[in-house]
């Protein structure tokens, strides 16, 4: 039986849809395996916050601190001179003069750092729920992407993640939002299962 041109299309999209998703599946899984024995993760990081609507960049270095299984600490050095903490609670933050707690839910920075804690530490696989994922890796590092299902429902419209050949250390992230601002991280001198205070991861 021979196939006509639109069904034998039709046949090779799937087809090639199915190898993506296992691959996906597959390098998710390993990510996950990875993650396991990953008590806690620190890392250096310089962050550049582009904001179309003042069309400017604001360059920041600062320190990440993820303890498993869901707290996550996002410092940034002073001139910035504020630290972020998210747990199961939501979001909190401190500066030198104020400090405050706000549901993650209630806003975009705490959605986005949210978000970034399952990113650098979480399940990524969950996120499916959300986000259109997509993957790759090579010999010395992984890649995760995804696009929001739903950008009226998310304050990150679209994520990259760089983790290095080990799956557990993170190179890059990017988190798109709206339809242009984005924070884009480096990460440096990264390392997994460092000793770390639980007071610390609180604010």
């Amino acid at each position: 039986m021979k196939l006509g041109r639109r069904a034998f299309l039709v046949a090779s999209t799937l087809a090639l849809t199915v190898r993506a998703d296992d691959g996906l599946d597959a390098l998710l899984a390993d990510i996950a395996t990875a993650r396991k024995s990953m008590r806690s993760l620190r890392a250096d990081l310089e962050q550049k916050r582009t904001i179309t609507l003042m069309a400017t960049t604001i360059a920041s270095k600062g320190r990440m601190t993820y303890l498993a299984p869901d707290r996550l600490r996002w410092e940034l050095f002073p001139p910035d001179g504020v630290v972020y903490f998210v747990g199961p609670e939501g979001l909190a933050y401190r500066t030198s003069s104020s400090s405050a707690s706000v549901p993650a839910q209630g806003a975009n920075v705490g959605k986005a750092l949210t978000d970034l804690r399952a990113l650098v530490g979480g399940d990524l696989a969950a996120l499916k729920d959300r986000y259109t994922l997509s993957g790759s890796r090579s010999d010395t590092e992984a890649k995760i992407e995804g696009v929001a299902k739903d950008p009226k429902a998310s304050s990150v419209r679209a994520f990259t993640l760089v983790l290095d050949k080990t799956l557990t250390l993170p190179v890059r992230a990017k988190l798109t939002e709206g339809k242009s601002d984005a924070i884009d991280v480096t990460f440096t001198n990264a390392q997994a299962n460092v000793d770390v205070d639980p007071k610390t991861m609180r604010p």
